[in-house]
């Protein structure tokens, strides 16, 4: 998802260096793998059609079939990790941790990031070729880049935060029945914009870059977070206008208040303590699929009131999809949150049983769920390799 110079540079030398062979066709996309390399071509497919379907929802059918280059990133390089260092807890909370191997960039002040996809709009010289290029096979890393591969093909000039934003929004979500459901609460961003002390300046540049522009990593990443925060609190304050819609609306209000000015109060409005507070009644919907991609990344935040919010809805939960899926996320919570005795007696009850028991229809997923249940019941079996595999299995559950 990650862009700027170091994404280009990556897109550069991989469209010059690699021969790539069709292996999947559908309507709007074709699927190419690197010649000599093999990978899960069918999980790849199965990825690619609800992305599309989204993404064309959004914002209209794509015109031309999008070239879509897929490679294999390494297994390691999926296990969850802290993305700005570790956090206090108590012994036998922790989530296993993974080598920092593959495609990690550290982003000063912010922490760990990787790039496992970008798209690169096609150009005179011989090596640049168009499409999207991924090393993952998650949904919302390709509804992300799909955003980018649409705002190309209609020939928009849209600011980077923008168009980096509304990626991000529609990014986030969780897969159930086929179906990929957008949720829009970015866990790592609304935390690290929390953290971070962006002046005046350093906020003018972000919402000016545009894609062609020089920037580093951690404008990068930045320039992802202040987007997703001002499109999530335009996507919530008109829920049911256009995409379009939300950049005008902001436009209107830069020019009447000042760009700086109007950045700030979306940002404000964003970050208040009441945000994750309200989206979490989303745990409560009728839909089940609603609930799991709310419940999705939840362990990002950091925080002993979402666990408690969480155990609250695993507690009513009967959907097996959305139980692993708390049961997952709460595990993952408690290795990033200062837990007592109490709380942690509470979420290891509640935890334990379902990662045990619970059956979903995939049965890889069911391998891997009683996997993880046994690695946390055996401390030595903690953070080894087949424990990342099994996490690896399960990342639509909790990666964000």
């Amino acid at each position: 998802m990650l862009r700027g110079w170091i994404v280009v540079v990556l897109a550069l030398a991989t469209s010059a260096c690699a021969s790539w062979t069709p292996v999947q066709r559908s309507g709007s996309w074709t699927l190419f793998v690197k010649d000599g390399e093999t990978l899960d071509i069918d999980r790849f497919g199965r990825s690619l059609e609800p992305a599309f379907e989204v993404v064309e929802r959004k914002m209209g059918a794509f015109e031309n079939r999008v070239r879509v280059h897929a490679w294999e990133e390494d297994d390691a390089t999926l296990a969850p990790r802290r993305e700005s260092g570790p956090a206090p807890t108590p012994k036998g909370a922790a989530p296993p941790e993974g080598p920092s191997t593959g495609e990690l960039q550290f982003v000063p002040g912010i922490g760990p990031a990787r790039v496992r996809a970008y798209h690169v709009k096609g150009g005179p010289l011989f090596f640049q070729t168009s499409g999207v290029f991924l090393g993952t096979s998650d949904v919302g890393t390709v509804v992300h880049e799909l955003v980018h591969a649409r705002i190309a093909e209609l020939g928009r000039r849209l600011p980077l935060w923008f168009e980096e934003g509304l990626a991000s929004l529609y990014g986030d979500g969780a897969m159930l029945d086929g179906n990929w459901t957008i949720d829009g609460l970015a866990c790592w961003p609304l935390r690290e914009l929390r953290e971070q002390v962006l002046t005046d300046s350093e906020l003018a540049r972000l919402m000016r870059l545009a894609a062609s522009d020089e920037y580093d990593s951690r404008e990068n990443l930045l320039v992802h977070f202040v987007g997703w925060a001002i499109v999530f609190d335009l996507a919530r304050e008109c829920p049911g206008a256009d995409w379009s819609h939300w950049l005008a609306r902001f436009e209107a209000q830069a020019a009447e208040h000042g760009l700086l000015a109007a950045t700030r109060a979306r940002l404000q409005s964003t970050l208040r303590a009441s945000t994750e507070r309200d989206w979490l009644a989303r745990l409560a919907a009728d839909d089940p699929s609603v609930r799991m991609a709310a419940v999705k990344g939840l362990w990002k935040l950091r925080s002993a009131e979402v666990i408690d919010r969480m155990l609250d809805a695993l507690e009513r939960e009967t959907v097996p999809e959305v139980r692993a899926a708390l049961a997952l996320n709460i595990l993952l919570a408690s290795g990033e949150t200062r837990l007592g005795r109490t709380r942690w007696n509470r979420v290891s009850g509640s935890m334990f049983p379902v990662l045990r028991d619970v059956k979903v229809p995939d049965q890889r997923e069911n391998e891997a769920l009683r996997t993880v249940y046994q690695s946390m019941r055996r401390w030595e079996s903690r953070g080894s390799r087949s424990t990342q595999a099994a996490l690896n299995e399960l990342a639509r559950y909790w990666e964000e």
